[in-house]
């Protein structure tokens, strides 16, 4: 496999059967508004294409190529959120060096129609992300730094990214954001801090990156989220977006990004594989203690957590200050203690 250079990106274009109407942040990234990578097996006529933007690897062409499967073994990372084409799916235990991975059920939803605006509670504030309001606050300058990171510039993300924050007390609060815009497409996404969810906060962000989108031209709209997330779903149908599709992405983490978006019986079962999981690779404990938090079992998830630490996790603490799936430790001494170990 070869790195391309971004003269060369176009020759992958055909091979993206299902990854280009997917994925517009692949898209962004063979047009040069995100950052990423594009390896192919030869530059001028590529048979397989892999794509990685950092956080996701995408692989597309011919899975029965006569390549050797540790080529693009040593290409893809055990962590990363993997999206294979599906004809792909049968060769992954080959070319993937997480044997704990696990399919997690995704939604595609594409704008039907825009949905009617939402009224914000008394106390916060809807702005656009862009040049003025970044200038005028500064907790919104950090999060737009945040968010661009993966555009090629932060001029660039100020310039032709979409979105709104709600602010609340000068804090961002809610945001919908588009994670790219390439040609006229765009993709949606929406987060909301904790203790500000089910006040509508969201929807008013996503509706009003809908009409900013419509706007400025860009008609082909979507929006993705786990099949787990009843919370995103919601925003995006109250947004005018109807569901598309359904894929599969591949990881070993979760597939959920909040609190109840999965069973007990779905956390526990989760808990108990990433436990195994650990045994082989440390990391998973990360996982593994969310789950068990999750299932109503802190004492376990502390375990986990104590045990990764003990061992030499390379992590950062702020990621165990700032995971979600935490919530239900992160008050604890024995959290607290953890921590500081870590931090030290």
């Amino acid at each position: 496999m070869q790195l391309l250079d971004e003269t060369a990106y176009e020759a992958v274009r055909p091979l993206l059967t299902q990854t280009i109407s997917r994925h517009a942040p692949v898209a962004a990234i063979l047009a040069g508004g995100l950052d990423g990578e594009v390896w192919a097996d030869d530059p001028i006529r590529p048979s397989v294409t892999l794509i990685s933007d950092g956080e996701a690897c995408y692989l597309a062409g011919d899975p029965r190529h006569p390549m050797q499967p540790e080529a693009l073994r040593a290409l893809i990372p055990a962590w990363t959120y993997f999206l294979p084409e599906d004809n792909w799916v049968f060769r992954l235990s080959e070319i993937w060096d997480n044997p704990f991975a696990r399919p997690h059920p995704r939604l595609r939803f594409e704008l039907e129609h825009p949905g009617p605006g939402a009224a914000l509670p008394e106390g916060f504030e809807l702005v656009p992300i862009d040049r003025n309001s970044v200038a005028g606050y500064p907790a919104l300058h950090q999060f737009a730094e945040d968010e661009g990171d993966r555009w090629r510039s932060f001029e660039d993300f100020l310039d032709e990214g979409v979105g709104y924050a709600v602010l609340c007390n000068g804090a961002v609060v809610s945001h919908s954001l588009a994670d790219c815009v390439v040609g006229d497409r765009a993709e949606l996404g929406v987060g909301t801090e904790e203790g500000f969810r089910r006040l509508g906060l969201g929807r008013a962000a996503a509706t009003a990156a809908v009409n900013e989108c419509l706007r400025r031209g860009l008609v082909d709209i979507g929006w993705h989220c786990h099949a787990s997330n009843a919370g995103s779903i919601r925003i995006a149908e109250a947004a005018g977006f109807r569901q598309r599709s359904q894929y599969f992405g591949y990881s070993s983490n979760l597939p959920a990004e909040n609190v109840g978006d999965l069973s007990e019986a779905q956390c526990r079962d989760w808990a108990a594989h990433l436990e195994t999981a650990a045994e082989s690779v440390l990391w998973h404990d990360f996982h593994a203690a969310g789950a068990w938090a999750l299932a109503g079992e802190p004492q376990r998830a502390l375990r986990c957590l104590d045990r990764m630490v003990s061992a030499g996790w390379r992590g950062r603490a702020e990621w165990l200050e700032q995971h979600w799936a935490y919530a239900a430790i992160r008050d604890s001494e024995r959290f607290a203690a953890i921590v500081a170990r870590q931090r030290g």
